[in-house]
């Protein structure tokens, strides 16, 4: 399926004056399958998921759409790429599809965000019923090569690391600041970061990891203290080949004894770059054992 293909599968719901690109895969809203959101990652857009969810909504009214700024939706003006905001726009598209109950399928950059909506739902702020949460990263790490050097930039504590001084300064510079560490000392790989910054399309991923990274420090005790005080049965995927993650798994797993947390080991390493069938019979096998069954027998014998 090509990208334009994908495009007219889905249709545009207007969001903050903006908009956003929806898949919905229910053929009205008298649908009487179970809704299964899907808040995915990034730098990953809706087109990742074209393999799987045709499958999916076999089984399932599926939804999920492009971030503001990503994939077909509009990039609005004065966006910042707030984890915060996203999950305001998952609200506002979810009240504006009239949905009432569902599952969570958050996916990389997307768990942050379903942690934020969880907080608001334990705090009463919404009153979707959030049936269940799987929280996994599907992206393999090949993925996030080309983003590598600006990460460890936005991560240099010896340089500024706020999005608004870097998107600022008027010459490379700065890059000085980094002192006696030598990674910033080779003169050809400061021009080529340089001219990544001086391009729309990387200042975005510069406004988007700076986010991310100040959200997670500002915010890690709000959305840890959602997994502890919530109800919901939340299942945690990791990878052994996924370093960032562990961390947080460790810290899960340290600080919360309910039974409602499960974490799951994704022994293969499976990727829905790579293996989407596969990756999506795991992720069936938490979400409904008698459809995991089904389309594993189905898979098997196609």
């Amino acid at each position: 399926m090509t990208a334009q293909e994908w495009k007219s599968y889905g249709k545009f719901v207007r969001i903050n004056n903006n908009d956003l690109f929806v898949i919905d895969t229910a053929e009205d809203e008298t649908s009487s399958k179970e809704t299964l959101v899907i808040i995915n990652g990034y730098p990953s857009t809706t087109y990742d998921y074209n393999r799987i969810i045709p499958i999916l909504s076999e089984y399932y009214r599926v939804i999920i759409h492009d971030h503001f700024g990503f994939g077909f939706s509009d990039l609005p003006d004065t966006y910042c790429f707030s984890l915060m905001d996203q999950a305001n726009v998952c609200i506002e598209l979810w009240r504006k599809l009239n949905l009432k109950s569902f599952t969570i399928l958050a996916d990389g950059y997307g768990s942050k965000v379903a942690k934020e909506i969880l907080y608001k739902k334990n705090a009463n702020f919404i009153s979707f019923n959030i049936k269940k949460l799987l929280i996994c990263n599907s992206i393999s790490n090949d993925i996030y090569s080309d983003l590598n050097t600006i990460t460890s930039l936005i991560n240099n504590k010896k340089i500024a690391k706020y999005k608004d001084i870097l998107m600022n300064y008027k010459s490379n510079h700065f890059y000085q600041l980094s002192g006696e560490n030598n990674k910033y000392k080779d003169k050809e790989k400061i021009d080529r970061i340089w001219q990544k910054f001086n391009e729309l399309e990387h200042q975005k991923e510069a406004l988007v990891l700076c986010c991310y990274n100040e959200e997670s420090y500002l915010y890690w005790h709000r959305w840890m203290g959602a997994l502890k005080e919530t109800n919901i049965p939340v299942k945690i995927f990791w990878r052994k080949d996924d370093l960032s993650n562990i961390k947080n798994i460790l810290l899960n797993i340290a600080s919360n004894h309910h039974n409602n947390i499960e974490i799951i080991e994704n022994k293969n390493c499976f990727v829905l770059d790579k293996e989407p069938i596969n990756w999506l019979l795991m992720v069936l096998k938490e979400l409904d054992q008698s459809i995991y069954h089904s389309y594993k027998y189905e898979f098997a014998t196609a």
